[in-house]
């Protein structure tokens, strides 16, 4: 059993996702156990990408993500396990690494995305990284 488990979540492809919850959820301690749920949204802080948006549209996408996750978390996590959420920007790998690291994860669970050839041969490029660079123990789920 794990006290801390991170999952990281593509709210554009949330199917993705349904194996690592279910095996989350499996291996969750039920007593004072922990599943956390994030999600990570273009990095709308790089000073390129800044100049296109208005702070406010900013905003309010960031918005839509936090509400998107909670109703995917309240569809996907029963109401009696301990869930905690977060929405971050910027290159996903390193914003699971650093989430994983202030929680104090004890295992991430992901699944790679296979996209082209090469990914049918080597793990995904942002799961190769969380696996090498991760704090604690990593799951990753192929298709």
């Amino acid at each position: 059993m794990f006290k801390k488990i991170l999952i990281p979540v593509d709210l554009e492809e949330p199917q993705f996702s349904d194996r690592a919850i279910a095996l989350g959820l499996r291996e969750v301690d039920r007593e004072g156990g922990d599943i956390h749920l994030m999600t990570v949204i273009p990095g709308f802080s790089s000073p390129l990408v800044a100049s296109y948006f208005k702070r406010s549209d900013v905003k309010k996408a960031h918005e839509a993500v936090d509400q998107h996750l909670i109703d995917f978390a309240h569809e996907k996590i029963p109401a009696d396990v301990h869930r905690t959420l977060s929405v971050h920007q910027g290159n996903p790998a390193e914003r699971i690494i650093k989430q994983a690291k202030r929680l104090g994860a004890d295992l991430i669970i992901m699944t790679a995305h296979h996209r082209g050839k090469v990914d049918h041969v080597l793990l995904g490029s942002n799961s190769q990284r969380v696996v090498d660079r991760a704090p604690c123990s990593v799951l990753v789920l192929r298709s």
